[in-house]
């Protein structure tokens, strides 16, 4: 029996006093030649034969009533992937600007809790004869890793990959009261036998609380995050940006100054607010603000990749620090710092609460960015070759800014969620992101879009 952690249940109650929790993809496929494009039941069929692959996606939650415990993944019942699967065309003239337009759009309203929680979208009439899948999964399915793993499982890594053939499997009952309970027990049992051997071991209880002490000490020395005009309630409006650079090109200048791909994200991404700061006059000397970076706790044995396993490192971004090389290196000294210590996990129920509560007025982060490790080689769909993946994550609370980096086949490819009521010039954003990644020696000049400067 399949529940919903507690940081699993605080995605459904950030939404309830927030904006809507979904990551999202978007994926341009291949052009094909005229007449022979990808069709909607093409796609269902696909996807379809590949969901026993995934079968989180066919699963619903169902809520006890109380005392039975939280809420519990079950299959269900009359699934129709017509329900799932569905066209966007794509208004003329097809370009970048307008296709993001587009998936703004469909990434907005909650999806319906009677239903599995996610959405695919075809999208038509790309220009150069391309096609794009905007897909959007609910955040309490899965974090980024094992959204990543979900969505694999609907591609190919070969061409000519045969048809899959789909099991034949009745939806299992929901389960009863008597059953709910029994795993409460069960659930009861294993937490007092993880207490009684922390008791016995407790050498393992002082190392959880000094690690612990570490990340409240890391907090107050930080201190709160900078009062910026890149923090103010979000609107629920989106704009969407890519930016795209060159994953070798990436690691190589990352190296060159001691750090990793993932601090060369940073440094661009603190390139992007210093010039956005600049222009809006809050641009200071050693102006540092605070990213919220996501962490993978996820062991590589968890199986099934589903559900939240995710943490949070708070990296300081020296914005005011005008050379590019020396704010890399600066932010690879900070983060090989705090990967001493395990990210940040609000595991405590009343402190998620609180947290929520709080959204709208938090100081302690300026930015939200996550960096995925994606599929190293080139994937397919129904023959078809994918071009180009992108990841969306969300804005919430008083952060109006995200950013997101996905690798793939050679590619790093960066998106930017803003809210345009509350950043206007993310624009701005998007080419300090890119002027950096240039000067760094990262800038894919083979892949330019219309929000990467030449």
């Amino acid at each position: 029996m399949e529940r919903l952690s507690t940081l699993d249940v605080s995605n459904l109650r950030v939404e309830d006093r927030g904006l809507p929790m979904h990551v999202a993809a978007l994926v341009i496929l291949d052009g094909v030649a005229p007449g022979a494009g990808l069709d909607l039941d093409t796609v269902r069929t696909v996807i379809g034969q590949r969901l026993h692959l995934a079968p989180r996606l066919r699963q619903v939650l169902y809520w006890p009533r109380r005392g039975l415990g939280p809420p519990v993944w079950v299959d269900a019942a009359g699934f129709d992937i017509r329900d799932h699967v569905r066209a966007q065309p794509v208004p003329a003239p097809g370009d970048e600007t307008v296709l993001l337009q587009v998936c703004a759009e469909l990434n907005t309203g909650r999806m319906d809790r009677s239903r599995p929680l996610w959405q695919v979208w075809l999208l038509t009439g790309l220009a150069g004869d391309r096609t794009g899948l905007f897909i959007r999964l609910h955040h309490v399915v899965a974090d980024g890793i094992a959204a990543l793993a979900m969505l694999g499982a609907l591609f190919d890594p070969d061409p000519a990959a045969p048809s899959a053939a789909t099991p034949a499997r009745a939806p299992e009952p929901v389960p009863v009261a008597r059953e709910l309970t029994a795993d409460m027990l069960r659930r009861s049992a294993r937490a007092l036998a993880r207490a009684t051997s922390r008791v016995r071991h407790p050498s393992a209880v002082a190392a959880g609380l000094g690690g612990l002490a570490r990340q409240a000490g890391q907090l107050a020395r930080d201190g709160p995050a900078p009062r910026v005009s890149l923090n103010v309630p979000v609107s629920g409006h989106h704009r969407l940006l890519l930016v795209r650079a060159d994953l070798e090109r990436a690691r190589a200048a990352a190296h060159a100054r001691g750090g990793t791909v993932n601090d060369l994200v940073l440094a661009a991404v603190a390139g992007g607010a210093r010039r956005v700061l600049a222009s809006r006059g809050e641009l200071s000397p050693g102006l540092v603000l605070r990213a919220s970076v996501a962490a993978s706790v996820r062991a590589a044995a968890d199986q099934p990749a589903t559900g939240n396993r995710v943490g949070v490192m708070i990296v300081p971004l020296p914005v005011g620090e005008a050379d590019p090389g020396r704010r890399l290196a600066l932010i690879a000294r900070a983060t090989a710092q705090r990967k001493r210590q395990p990210p940040y996990q609000p595991s405590a129920r009343l402190l998620q609460r609180w947290m929520v509560g709080m959204m709208s007025r938090q100081r302690l982060v300026n930015l939200l960015v996550s960096n995925l490790p994606g599929p190293a080689g080139p994937l397919f769909l129904a023959g078809r070759p994918v071009l180009e993946i992108f990841q969306f994550g969300v804005v919430q609370g008083n952060v109006t800014v995200s950013v997101g980096a996905l690798s793939y086949a050679g590619q790093l490819n960066l998106d930017l969620v803003g809210d345009p009521d509350a950043a206007p010039d993310i624009t701005a954003f998007a080419d300090g992101i890119s002027d950096t990644l240039r000067q760094l020696g990262a800038l894919d000049t083979a892949r330019r879009g219309p929000n990467t400067p030449g």
